[in-house]
């Protein structure tokens, strides 16, 4: 079928009037029969088809915040036009999930939740402004508020919990060492870490894994920082550790 001519895409456009009648009328001034999309499309590339993303918004530590979980569980790729953000998560992760989504909501953001047979959980947002705006997972972030970028990469790609031989901090990384050091060098203003580079085995694994770890003064004095209001899972460990009565 052949293209609308310029002035029926030029009144579909500008005209002030409802989908119905401008199909009406592209069908009696130029006998063309065109479907309510096909008005949308053109209508929307005269207003602009982006869909709102409002940084400005969330505050700077909710945004580092975001922007360390997307360097911990996140992707982004384009998909049929769409532009794709992607978180991965797990069903046991919904507290993490539920701080995404409030911090989405704020920015305009409509994201969409895939449950998985696997418990995995997608947190998906199709939105070009918010897919431009977040930096490549290749180049080093800095971050205005550290400590809630680190509890971003902690609650995506860290291990939290008290064991029977100790509590354990762990931060664990393959394919991008600068977020090893990152969370070395932020954590190391509080007190000891060390990292242990764990080498390739050449078969199942070919590129070398990164564990941080947090000694006890470093777990001490995070817990008392902000860090723990940013961190959903030190907040779930410190609820953990004070009990029924409240009490650490």
């Amino acid at each position: 079928m052949p293209k609308l001519p310029h002035d029926a895409v030029d009144y579909i456009k500008t005209a002030d009037a409802s989908y119905s009648k401008i199909i009406a009328h592209v069908k009696k001034q130029y006998d063309r029969k065109i479907s309510k999309g096909l008005v949308s499309y053109y209508r929307g590339e005269r207003r602009g088809r982006t869909k709102p993303f409002h940084k400005e918004n969330a505050s700077h530590a909710e945004w580092d915040w975001l922007i360390g979980l997307y360097y911990a569980d996140g992707c982004k790729f384009r998909d049929r036009g769409e532009y794709m953000v992607v978180f991965a998560l797990s069903t046991n992760e919904l507290e993490i999930i539920d701080k995404l989504l409030v911090i989405s909501s704020k920015m305009g953001l409509k994201p969409r939740i895939c449950f998985n047979k696997d418990n995995t959980v997608c947190v998906k947002v199709s939105a070009k402004q918010f897919y431009l705006t977040l930096p490549s997972k290749e180049n080093l972030y800095l971050p205005q508020s550290p400590l809630a970028y680190l509890a971003g990469l902690m609650d995506g790609d860290g291990f939290m919990k008290k064991c029977c031989d100790g509590e354990k901090w762990i931060f664990s990384q393959a394919k991008y060492s600068h977020l090893a050091k990152q969370v070395l060098d932020i954590g190391r203003e509080y007190g000891d870490v060390t990292v242990r580079v764990q080498k390739p085995t050449g078969i199942d694994r070919k590129i070398p894994i990164y564990r941080v770890s947090f000694l006890k003064n470093a777990r001490e004095n995070l817990s008392k920082s902000n860090f723990a209001e940013y961190s959903i899972r030190c907040k779930s460990l410190l609820k953990q550790k004070a009990g029924p009565a409240g009490r650490i």
